[in-house]
């Protein structure tokens, strides 16, 4: 949708759209020790899910900037970070939704939340191997929640009832409390915790306006990866706004 706008604003970077065959690849030269992996990934039929799962395996392996394809950078990639920080930072993550009490408004459950339309990564950060725990914990609930809804006894594998009656047995919360923003930012912010031990609650990270940094990860503030936020200012050229986010929302199952 805007990759042209990437390769543009990336020279030097290698851009990729990972299709079916691709994803099938790097499962079978990545995970093949991890077959408990390819068997929740091949479960999934949502395709915000299965996008979700895949990101987080990529970034794990690979490294790099993953980024949805109804985003548009507004600044260069190897601008996102001054240069005093490049050495250190091994993480990029921006803050999705910044409000300092709890009650949110729909798609958000936490004061404070990570979106994971927009990532940059070094290999091997220690955040994505807790996040493919929590989303195998997740879809394996989903999983007993709907052999019981149906009251089966059928000896199953971890994931085979997941979709057994097709999307609507696999709601839009299931999809950001599995592999989507509310389980990337319960992963997230435990990590923060394990590293300052002054974060005791979302509210304790709440209002920033500039990037922190915990360790070798960046957070950039809301606007850091929703630049549209800044629309009703006219502050496109806000200091820490580097993507804009088109929210087309395709993975939903159902629309306002």
């Amino acid at each position: 949708m805007h990759s042209n706008t990437w390769i543009e604003m990336a020279p030097g970077y290698t851009y990729t759209l990972v299709g079916n065959l691709e994803a099938e690849s790097f499962l079978a030269a990545h995970f093949s020790g991890r077959p408990e992996i390819a068997a929740a990934y091949h479960s999934l039929t949502n395709m915000g899910s299965k996008s979700d799962f895949l990101r987080y395996l990529l970034l794990y392996i690979r490294g790099g900037i993953y980024s949805d394809v109804d985003t548009k950078p507004i600044v260069r990639p190897d601008a996102w970070l001054p240069p005093q920080r490049r050495r250190d930072v091994r993480l990029l993550i921006a803050v999705e939704h910044d409000e300092p009490i709890d009650g949110q408004p729909e798609d958000f459950v936490y004061p404070v939340q990570f979106c994971q339309w927009t990532i940059a990564a070094a290999p091997h950060h220690p955040v994505f191997a807790k996040m493919i725990d929590r989303m195998l914990m997740g879809l394996r609930d989903v999983a007993d929640r709907d052999r019981a809804l149906r009251g089966s006894n059928k000896a199953l594998t971890d994931f085979d009832s997941i979709f057994a009656h097709g999307d609507g047995a696999f709601t839009d919360f299931d999809v950001i409390n599995t592999t989507g923003p509310v389980a990337w930012t319960e992963v997230v912010f435990g990590h923060l915790q394990g590293v300052d031990g002054s974060i005791k609650r979302h509210q304790d990270i709440w209002n920033m306006h500039e990037p922190a940094y915990y360790g070798d990860i960046a957070v950039l503030p809301l606007h850091g990866f929703r630049a549209e936020r800044l629309d009703d200012w006219g502050l496109w050229r806000r200091k820490y706004a580097l993507v804009r986010h088109f929210f087309k929302g395709s993975w939903k199952t159902s629309r306002a």
